[in-house]
Formats: C-alpha cells, structure tokens, sequence
C-alpha cells in the first residue's frame, strides 16, 4: 500500500511539474558587415554582429478559472563573443496576472508600449545591430521598475489594445538637474508613463496603433548617443497588406513620430525631433525569397539650429522555413552636419534561427 501511495504522490508531483513547466525560447541572429565610415572619420571596420540574439522563458498557470499567474525571464547575449551586445544583459522579464477576457497586469522591466507600437513592418530591420532604428530616432526604450496594463484584445472590438505603463521614480540614472536633461521633477512616485492603442485586423490585412511617452528617458541621435532625455513623445503607425486586392505579399509600412523634453534643457532651447519613416516588404509567392526596403529620417531642431540624419536599406530573406532564414543587407545613413565623411555605408550577410 505505501508503494501504491509513494508511486500516486511521485505522479502527482510529476503532473504539476509538467503543468508549470516553463517554454524555452530564443534567437540568434549572426551578421557579416562590412562598415564604412564607422565614425564620422573615414574608417573601415570589419564587424561580426549578434544582433541582439537572445534567450527565455515564459509561462502561464492557471491560478483560477479566471485568474492565470505569467512570467518571462529574458536574457541577451552575444553570440560573436564581448562586443555590440554585452555578454549576458538583461532583456524583458516580468511577473504578471492575467484575468481571462479582460487583461494581463504585469511587474518587472520590459519594452515601453511606444516601441512596441512599431510592428514588424514599420522597423523591418528592428534589432540589426547598424540598421535598427534606434539608430536614427528617440524611443525604442525597455523601462526599469514598471507595472502595466495590457487588455485583451478581444474585450471591446476584437483587434483593439490599449496598453499602459507607468516608471517609479527609482529607475532615473540620473539625479534632476534644472535644465540638464529635461526633467526638474523630484521622480518621487510613478512619474513616467508609456502608453497606447493599437488596432489589427487580419482579414483585411490592416494594422495601425497611437502611441504616447510622458517623462520617458531616452536618446536625440542627433545631439548625442546617451540615454539623457527626458522627453514627452507621440508616435503613429500604420501598415497594409495588400494581398486582399490582389497584390500577394506585398506590405507597406509607416511611421512618423515627434518628441520633446517634458521641461526645457538648457543647453538646446526649444529642443525637439520630428522623424518618420516608410517601408516596404515582399514576400514573393511560391518562394522562399522576401524583398524589403526602408527609408527613415529624423530631424533634430533647436534655436538657429538642426541636424538630419537620414538612412536607406534594402535586403534580401531566404526563409529556409518559420525559424531559420538567410539575409543580405545594403545600408547608409547620412549625418547633415558633417562637412566631410558625412556617410556611412553597411554592407552585410547574416544568419538568423528562432527556437
């Protein structure tokens, strides 16, 4: 009997295990770029990229009929060894509660909902270590020590999300200084706030969403590469798949943003930065093969004073299957305010498997 027993509580253990067992996931993504005119100066540099690759866990576990616990550990990592990324850096992760029907509230730190708002086509080169654009415009922050709220997309109209985060006061890098970064505020409660509404209809191959930042930290490529900025933003996206009326595989894709400081910086009266960007991917039928192009543009302006910084790319997918592809990629950017060497070229190959 006490066999019967230990083997009943062995399986027992053995189903719950097996219930709450997490998914592994991840991606590596390995490039071959040559760059020229890495810095503003004339030089060459033969670069092996790990394009953000990464690797997960995620779950879910009912709690409740209604009520599920979810959570997500994810780490970066540089599959081409210490360089662009760093070795071990910590992605998205976060402890939620998902209520059925309604929506998922969730703890931790992960992407702002302004940079989720540009989908896979209005940043098709999204994560590419010289192509992504972060590159060229403000917003594609992860937020430390945030808690929002995601609704399901099926609570009013089916393909409608609102989503919101708000930052506590202790994920500043830096103390308030007046005048120095944008925000004179003590950054004593949740001060910052991501949010937006997003829209999908696949039947109609239509997506679009509004995004807004309030007091969100964040870079203006064209006066520098730090983090500094505390800035209020708006962001508007859209793409169209144009398969309904004929076109197969054909997506076009846009996007156009403004951002600010929330209070003024010294050093850059009236500061702001005005950016777009349109894309193209295609998808040709019956192939493995996928065309795509982008062009994006940010303009940085403040008193007698701009700076435009301008990048193209193309490239070419050869999609063994949903997890593996092959890619080549052609890339400038332009930076207006250099006299000379204001060009840099990106020419590349590289390999990418999702797990």
């Amino acid at each position: 009997m006490k066999k019967v027993l230990l083997a009943a509580a062995v399986a027992s253990l053995g189903l719950s295990a097996a219930q709450a067992a997490p998914t592994l996931y991840g991606k590596l993504n390995v490039s071959l770029n040559q760059v020229d005119n890495i810095n503003n100066a004339g030089n060459k540099e033969t670069q092996l990229n790990s394009n953000a690759s990464r690797i997960g866990v995620k779950g879910e576990e009912k709690l409740t009929d209604k009520v599920s616990v979810v959570y997500l550990a994810e780490w970066g990592f540089a599959a081409d060894g210490s360089g662009s990324d760093s070795e071990w850096s910590a992605r998205n992760r976060f402890l939620g509660l998902k209520f059925a029907n309604i929506g998922t509230l969730k703890a931790g730190k992960y992407d702002s909902y302004f940079k989720t708002a540009a989908g896979k086509y209005q940043d098709i080169y999204n994560d590419d270590t010289n192509l992504d654009i972060t590159r060229t415009m403000y917003g594609k922050e992860r937020l430390n020590n945030t808690i929002g709220f995601e609704t399901d997309k099926n609570l009013i109209i089916p393909g409608l999300q609102f989503n919101i985060q708000a930052q506590t006061g202790e994920a500043s890098t830096t103390d308030p200084v007046t005048g120095a970064t944008g925000d004179d505020s003590k950054r004593d409660g949740l001060d910052s706030v991501s949010t937006s509404l997003t829209y999908e209809n696949k039947d109609y191959g239509f997506a679009a969403g509004i995004a807004g930042n309030f007091g969100i930290q964040g870079t203006y490529n064209g006066l520098d590469s730090a983090p500094r900025y505390y800035s209020d933003a708006f962001r508007l996206t859209g793409s169209v798949d144009l398969t309904q009326i004929g076109a197969d595989g054909l997506v076009f894709g846009a996007l156009y943003q403004h951002a600010e400081p929330t209070d003024d910086v010294a050093a850059y009266t009236d500061l702001e930065e005005k950016a777009w960007l349109i894309s193209a991917t295609y998808s040709i039928p019956s192939t493995p093969w996928a065309l795509k192009a982008q062009y994006q543009s940010a303009k940085t302006e403040w008193t007698n004073n701009d700076r435009k910084l301008d990048q193209y790319g193309v490239g070419v997918d050869y999609n063994f299957n949903k997890q593996a592809r092959f890619y080549g990629v052609l890339a400038q950017q332009k930076r207006d305010w250099y006299s000379d060497n204001d060009k840099k070229t990106v020419v590349g190959l590289g390999m990418e498997y999702n797990f």
